[in-house]
């Protein structure tokens, strides 16, 4: 039976960050094609710059944990032989 992997908190920011933007596109369009108003296109360039820094940022944070750990594992194999 496969063991079930820990949710870090990272996991839920870009599911957030997911559906924020899933959610502003749908809205932006409706208002668009319904004739309410249009979302101002620098609003709309903010908006997929801060999530896409967020998912950036995550990953490279995720990438560094990652290469630590091999070093360090590769370290220890080291030690052992």
């Amino acid at each position: 039976m496969m063991k079930k992997r820990k949710k870090h908190f990272s996991d839920y920011i870009v599911g957030v960050a997911i559906a924020a933007i899933a959610l502003y596109t749908v809205a932006a369009v409706t208002l668009q094609f319904c004739g309410f108003m249009e979302i101002s296109a620098t609003l709309t360039t903010c908006w997929f710059s801060f999530w896409t820094a967020e998912i950036a940022a995550l990953a490279a944070i995720k990438s560094g944990k990652v290469k630590h750990e091999n070093k360090k594992s590769d370290n220890e194999n080291k030690e052992d032989i």
